[in-house]
């Protein structure tokens, strides 16, 4: 299980899976975007230990699945952002940087 708070802090227990749906109220993604969610230690490190590259949407909703491996990361605080790339060229960073906090569960 994970959870997202009003600051888009997302929550998650170490090893657990997760899908977050990403759509854009003024912007309908589409094909040549690319739509990047990037997970580091620290804001503006060269080394993102977990990175998504979305490039398939479905009527402008893209999807983002963290896999086992992506959250067997140390328990703590991380930084996450998600920034598009259009086909026109444009760059947005459309969330964050936010905190991704990795918790202890029970059972592994």
């Amino acid at each position: 299980m994970y959870t997202v708070d009003e600051n888009n802090t997302i929550t998650i227990v170490k090893k657990d899976t997760a899908y977050f749906s990403i759509s854009l109220d003024n912007y309908e993604l589409m094909d040549g975007d690319i739509l990047t969610f990037t997970v580091a230690k620290e804001k503006e490190s060269q080394n993102p230990l977990v990175q998504k590259r979305i490039t398939e949407f479905d009527e402008g909703l893209a999807v983002i699945f963290l896999d086992t491996e992506d959250t067997n990361l140390d328990k703590g605080s991380y930084y996450y952002d998600i920034q598009l790339n259009t086909h026109d060229g444009l760059v947005d960073t459309i969330v964050g940087p936010a905190k991704l906090k990795i918790i202890e569960g029970v059972t592994y």
